[in-house]
C-alpha cells in the first residue's frame, strides 16, 4: 500500500496569498451553479425473492436466537430464490450537484447507495442487485447503503418489506425523503428523513423515534451503513479500545491489538471468524474510512452525545465470509459495515420511557484529494499527513467556507488565514514545527473542528458485562437489564425475587406493577402499585403507574388524582399529561384536555404527541384555524404522522383529503396502521371516528372483530354481521398482539363459542404477555380447528407432555399433508424424542413430496445418520443446494458426521486406507452446502483418526505429525467439543497430561467407535 505523502512544500505566505485568491485550477471541485433534483419512479432491478411466510406464530420457532418472542407479532420469511428476475421497484433519488442519494422505500426505506459526483465513486457500497437472503430476524435481507434499525438487536422487522414514505422540497430549495414505519412488538414509531441541500457536499439522515405507549419500551437503534471491502482500506473510527458483542472479551486495544496487527487495515483482519468492533474511549465526532489507492474516502458526523456507538462490521476474510460476495450480490463486490449506534454496544439496551419523542441528525459525506480522514465536522473534513517538509493539513469543504482558519499547538498559534472554499474544493495546507499532530487544536472562525488529542480522551469507567449476583440491587439491576432487552416474563420474575429478599423494594413494585399493566392482569398490577403508593405516598413512578392502572379499571378519580402527582416529576411531567389529555378527552371536557396538552408541548415542543391531542380538542372545541396550525406543526415534525392527515380530513370532509390520508399509509401492515389510530380516537372516546377508521381498514379478523365490539351497543345487527365476517375470516398470518384486544376476543368468544378462532386469537395474545396457563387453557379448548399452525403451536406450548404435543403435531400433519412444515415440524420432534424409524419413515415420504425443499432435506439427512445410514446420507448431501440460513452451519455438521462415521466404519473394518480418503472428505467445506471454509477449524478428530490410520498403515513419522497437530492446536484453542483428542494423543507422543487439565467427555456419537479402535 502506498503512503500518503506531501512533498515540495511553498513558503507559508504564498500558501496564504493562494488561500486569500482561490482560483479554481488550484482548487478541485468547481461545479456550474445547478438546482437540486429529484425522481420518484419504478426500476427494474434484478432482484432473487423471497417468499413461503410461515403462519406458525414465531414462539413456536426455537431458532431465531431466541428472539422470537421479541419479535411477535411479526412472521418470518422461509423461502429465497436462487435465480434472479427481472423486478420493479419503487426507486427515489435526490440529486445536488455533489451527490445523488437512492433510497428503496419497498425495502425498508433504506439508502440503496450514494455516489460522490465529483469522482464518480459510490461512498456508500451500491449492490445494484436485490439479493435476499435469510440474515434478519425475519429473514430476508439484502447488502447494501444505510439500513435503519429501531427496537430491538438484529436487522429490522421492516429491513425487506414496503414502509410509509413522503417527498418534499423545503424553502431554502432543500430535498427530502422520509421513510417510517412502526416498530409493531413495541407499538413505537419510526421515522428517518434524509435530506440533500441544495449546496452542500454532504447528505442529512435526521431520525425521530417516538414512543406513543403510556408505559416503557426496549431502546435500540444502530444505523448501518456498507461501504465497498478493498485490501487498501483503512478504518477511521477515533478510539482506545474496542469490544465485541455479547462482551465476549474485556475491552481491548484499539487499533494495535495484543498481537501487534494494526486492525484498522482491512487487510489486517485474516484471522478468526467475522469481526465486529465497538470503539470507544473517546470523545468525537466522527468516523470514517479511507482507500489509499485512490485518496478517496467516507466519513459520518454527529454529535457524540447523539451517537456514541461506533462499530466495524467485516465478514470473515477467509472462505467463510468470502462466499457472501457471490450470496448477496451479483458484480459488486464484497462489502464492510461502519454503523453509528445510539448506545456504545449492539448488546446494550436501554429503556425507552413512556410519551417521548427522540430525535437527533447524522451526515455522511465522501471526501477526496487531502490522504486519509483526521477529523470532521458539518463544515469540512480534514487530514493531517506528514510529509517531506512538515504536516500537511488537508481540508474538504463539506459547505462554503469563507473564514478564518487558526492552527494551534499547546496555545501556541501556527498557523491563520482566511480560507475561501466551495463544497467539495479541497486544499493541503504546510504547517512547520509541529511536535506532534495530537497537539494540535484547529477552529474555523471560533468553532473548533480538531480539539487536542488528550482533550477527547475518556478517564470515565467503561465496563461492559452481563449483570450479576443476588443482592436486591443487583438482581434489580439484572431484572432492568431484561425487561429493556423485551425478555418481560424472564425480568418479572427477578423483580418477584427482588422483592421477595426486600418486600418493600420501592423501584421494583413500580415496575412489577408496570409489567402486570402490560400483560393486561389488571388486579395483580393494581395490588403491587397499592403497595407502592403505601411505602412512598407522593413516589412519582407509584403515582404514574398507579394512575395508569386505575384508568384501565375505569377508577377515574384515582387515576387523575395519581396522575396529577406524577406531573410535578420533571421526568414523568410529560405522559402524565398526555394521559390526563387522553382522559379529559374522553370525558368531553375539551377546554380541559386542550389544557394538558398544552403542558405536555410545554415540557417538549418538538414532541409530536401533544400535537396530535390539541388538534382533536381543538377541533371538538370548533377552533378549526389553531387546530390546522397545530395540524402543520404536527406534519413539520413527523411528515409521517398519519393521525395528522387524518385530522385534516375530519375538519373538512372531501375526498381529496381522505385519499390523501389513504394514499400515504403504504407499509408491509396497513390494517395494523388503521387499528392503531382507531385505538386512538377509541380511547379518547371518539367512538364514531374510530369506528370509520375500522371501515377504512383493510379487512381482517381483529379488525372486523373491533368493528363487531365497537357497534355492540348501539347497533346489534351491524355488530352481529361484523361479528360473522370475522368468524368467518382466514386466520393465515393473523397474530393479534395488543392488550387492548383481549376483552374484545373474549366478548366475541363468549358471544360466539362455536367459533374456535376467537379463542386462538386470544390464546396467542396470553402467550404474546406471559401468561401462559391462560394460554394453555385457549389452546386446550381447540381441538375442532381445522388449521394446522394451531396444533403446531400447541405442541411447542407444552414441552413438560411430548406425548401430546407428538399427537398435536400428527394432527398438524393429517390436516395439512401438503404443508412441508408439518412433517419438518414432526420429524423434528421424532428426532428430539428418540423417535429415529418414525422420523426416517416421515422424512423419506416427505423427501418424495418436497425433493428441492432444504428444510425437508436437512431433516432426511438427520433421519438417515440416525439410522446409521450413512451412504445414502452424503449422496443426499451431494444433491443439495443450500442457500445458508440460521442452520446453514448446521447442514455443513451433518457433511461432517457423515462422512467421520463412514470413515469409522471403515477403520472398524480395518480398511485403513479408504477410511483416510472419507477422513479427507470429511475436511472439505462444500459451498454448495452454503457454508465455506473458516481460518483455524477445529478438525482434531480428523487428525486423530488420520494418526490411528497411518500407524496401522506403518507409517509412524506422520501419525507423530498429526498427533503435535492436535497438541498445537489446543495450545492456541484450548476449548470446543474435540478438546478431548488433545488428552488423547500426548501419551501418544510420550507425555504426560497436564494436572490442571480437565478431562473431556469428547463426542458421543463417536467415542464409543473410537474407544473400539484403542
Amino acid at each position: 500500500m502506498k503512503e500518503f505523502k506531501l512533498s515540495g512544500w511553498r513558503n507559508n505566505w504564498l500558501i496564504l496569498l493562494f488561500l486569500i485568491f482561490p482560483m479554481c485550477f488550484l482548487l478541485s471541485g468547481c461545479n456550474s451553479g445547478k438546482q437540486p433534483s429529484f425522481s420518484i419512479k419504478r426500476e427494474t432491478i434484478t432482484t432473487y425473492p423471497f417468499y413461503d411466510p410461515d403462519p406458525v406464530p414465531v414462539f413456536a420457532r426455537s431458532s431465531l436466537w431466541g428472539s422470537g418472542s421479541r419479535i411477535y407479532p411479526y412472521f418470518v420469511f422461509n423461502g429465497f430464490s436462487q435465480e434472479s428476475r427481472p423486478q420493479d421497484w419503487t426507486v427515489i433519488r435526490l440529486k445536488n450537484r455533489y451527490l445523488e442519494v437512492s433510497i428503496l422505500p419497498e425495502v425498508g426505506g433504506k439508502v440503496w447507495g450514494a455516489r460522490d459526483l465529483k469522482t464518480g465513486k459510490d461512498f456508500l457500497y451500491t449492490n445494484r442487485v436485490l439479493k435476499f437472503r435469510e440474515i434478519a430476524l425475519r429473514g430476508p435481507w439484502t447488502s447494501g447503503g444505510i439500513e435503519f434499525n429501531f427496537g430491538v438487536i438484529g436487522h429490522a422487522p421492516s429491513t425487506a418489506t414496503p414502509v410509509d414514505y413522503y417527498l418534499a422540497k423545503k424553502d431554502d430549495g432543500s430535498l427530502t425523503c422520509t421513510v417510517g414505519n412502526y416498530d409493531w412488538p413495541s407499538r413505537t414509531r419510526w421515522q428517518v428523513t434524509v435530506t440533500l441541500h441544495p449546496d452542500r457536499a454532504y447528505f442529512e439522515t435526521a431520525a425521530r423515534w417516538t414512543n406513543p405507549g403510556p408505559i416503557r419500551q426496549s431502546y435500540y437503534a444502530w444505523m448501518c451503513a456498507a461501504v465497498p471491502a478493498t485490501s487498501d482500506l483503512k478504518y477511521i473510527f477515533p478510539g482506545r479500545y474496542q469490544i465485541g458483542h455479547d462482551y465476549s472479551s474485556p475491552l481491548e486495544p484499539w487499533p494495535i491489538d495484543a498481537q501487534g496487527r494494526d486492525l484498522s487495515l482491512y487487510r489486517n483482519n485474516n484471522f478468526g471468524s467475522s469481526k465486529s468492533y465497538f470503539v470507544v474511549g473517546t470523545y468525537d465526532h466522527f468516523y470514517g474510512g479511507y482507500y489509499q489507492s485512490s485518496d478517496f474516502g467516507f466519513g459520518h458526523q454527529a454529535f457524540y452525545s447523539d451517537m456514541p456507538g461506533k462499530k466495524i462490521w467485516i465478514w470473515d476474510l477467509s472462505r467463510a465470509g468470502e462466499i457472501w460476495v457471490d450470496l448477496l450480490t451479483d458484480s459488486d463486490g464484497q462489502y464492510t459495515e461502519p454503523q453509528a449506534g445510539r448506545l456504545l454496544n449492539q448488546s446494550d439496551h436501554g429503556p425507552f420511557f413512556p410519551g417521548i419523542s427522540d430525535s437527533w441528525k447524522e451526515i455522511w459525506f465522501p471526501y477526496s484529494g487531502i490522504g486519509p480522514l483526521a477529523g470532521a465536522s458539518p463544515v469540512v473534513a480534514l487530514s493531517l499527513n506528514r510529509g517531506q517538509d512538515g504536516l500537511g493539513l488537508g481540508l474538504y469543504a463539506l459547505e462554503e467556507i469563507r473564514d478564518t482558519l487558526v492552527v494551534k499547538e499547546e496555545g501556541r498559534e501556527i498557523f491563520r488565514g482566511q480560507i475561501n472554499l466551495r463544497p467539495a474544493q479541497n486544499m493541503v495546507i504546510g504547517l512547520k514545527d509541529v511536535s506532534s499532530p495530537d497537539n494540535l487544536v484547529i477552529s474555523i472562525g471560533r468553532k473548533i473542528i480538531h480539539p487536542a488529542a488528550k482533550d477527547r480522551e475518556l478517564d470515565r469507567p467503561l465496563k461492559f458485562h452481563h449483570l450479576s449476583g443476588d443482592s436486591p440491587q443487583a438482581l434489580f439491576l439484572a431484572a432492568q437489564n431484561l425487561e429493556n432487552e423485551r425478555n418481560y416474563s424472564a425480568a418479572l420474575e427477578k423483580y418477584l425475587e427482588v422483592i421477595k429478599k426486600e418486600p418493600e423494594h420501592l423501584p421494583a413494585l413500580n415496575r412489577l406493577a408496570e409489567l402486570y399493566l402490560r400483560r393486561g392482569e389488571y388486579q395483580t398490577a393494581l395490588a403491587y402499585a397499592r403497595h407502592g403508593l403505601e411505602i412512598s405516598m407522593y413516589d412519582p413512578e407509584a403515582n404514574y403507574v398507579y394512575g395508569l392502572i386505575a384508568r384501565k379499571l375505569n377508577h377515574w378519580s384515582d387515576a387523575k388524582e395519581t396522575l396529577g402527582w406524577a406531573a410535578r416529576s420533571p421526568a414523568l411531567a410529560g405522559p402524565a399529561y398526555l394521559q390526563l389529555a387522553e382522559m379529559a378527552l374522553a370525558e368531553k371536557d375539551y377546554s380541559g384536555a386542550e389544557e394538558f396538552a398544552r403542558r405536555a408541548s410545554d415540557r417538549d415542543g418538538q414532541n409530536p404527541l401533544p400535537y396530535e391531542l390539541l388538534a382533536s380538542a381543538l377541533r371538538l372545541r370548533g377552533k378549526e384555524k389553531e387546530a390546522r396550525k397545530h395540524i402543520r406543526q404536527l406534519l413539520e415534525l413527523e411528515p409521517l404522522n398519519h393521525l395528522a392527515r387524518y385530522e385534516l380530513y375530519l375538519l373538512k370532509r372531501d375526498s381529496r383529503r381522505l385519499h390523501d390520508f389513504q394514499n400515504m399509509i403504504r407499509n408491509e401492515f396497513p390494517a395494523e396502521t388503521y387499528l392503531e389510530l382507531a385505538l386512538f380516537y377509541w380511547r379518547t372516546g371518539q367512538t364514531e371516528q374510530a369506528a370509520e377508521l375500522l371501515s377504512l381498514a383493510p379487512e381482517n379478523p381483529e379488525v372486523l372483530a373491533w368493528q363487531s365490539f365497537v357497534h355492540r351497543d348501539h347497533d346489534q345487527e351491524k355488530s352481529l354481521v361484523f361479528l360473522d365476517r370475522a368468524a368467518k375470516a382466514s386466520p393465515w398470518l393473523v397474530f393479534p398482539f395488543r392488550e387492548e384486544s383481549i376483552p374484545v376476543f373474549e366478548w366475541a368468544a363468549g358471544r360466539r363459542p362455536d367459533c374456535w378462532k376467537f379463542r386462538y386469537y386470544l390464546g396467542l395474545i396470553y402467550w404474546h404477555k406471559g401468561r401462559w396457563s391462560e394460554a394453555r387453557k385457549m389452546f386446550a379448548s381447540l381441538d375442532e380447528a381445522d388449521y394446522y399452525p394451531v396444533f403446531i403451536a400447541r405442541a411447542h406450548l407444552k414441552p413438560e407432555d411430548p406425548g401430546a404435543a407428538y399427537l398435536d403435531l400428527q394432527k398438524a400433519k393429517e390436516l395439512a399433508p401438503e404443508a412441508w412444515r408439518t412433517w419438518h415440524h414432526l420429524i423434528s420432534h421424532e428426532l428430539a424424542r428418540g423417535y429415529n424409524q418414525n422420523a426416517l419413515e416421515h422424512s423419506l415420504q416427505a423427501s418424495e413430496k418436497f425433493p428441492d425443499n432444504i428444510y425437508i432435506q436437512s431433516d432426511t439427512v438427520k433421519a438417515l445418520l440416525a439410522a446409521g445410514r450413512y451412504q445414502q446420507a452424503s449422496a443426499l448431501l451431494d444433491r443439495m443446494r443450500v442457500l445458508p440460513y440460521e442452520g446453514a452451519s448446521e447442514v455443513h455438521a451433518l457433511f461432517e458426521r457423515t462422512h467421520l462415521h463412514l470413515a469409522l466404519d471403515l477403520m472398524l473394518e480395518k480398511n485403513w486406507s479408504a477410511a483416510l480418503s472419507e477422513i479427507a472428505r470429511s475436511r472439505e467445506y462444500p459451498e454448495t452446502l452454503g457454508t465455506g471454509r473458516p481460518y483455524d477449524p477445529d478438525q482434531r478428530i480428523q487428525d486423530f483418526l488420520e494418526a490411528l490410520c497411518l500407524e496401522k498403515l506403518g507409517r509412524a513419522a506422520e501419525a507423530r505429525t498429526k498427533y503435535q497437530n492436535i497438541i498445537d492446536y489446543s495450545q492456541k484453542f484450548p476449548s470446543g467439543p474435540y478438546a478431548v483428542f488433545y488428552e488423547l494423543s500426548l501419551p501418544r507422543l510420550g507425555q504426560k497430561t497436564p494436572v490442571s487439565s480437565t478431562r473431556q467427555a469428547g463426542p458421543a456419537e463417536f467415542m464409543q467407535k473410537i474407544k473400539m479402535l484403542l
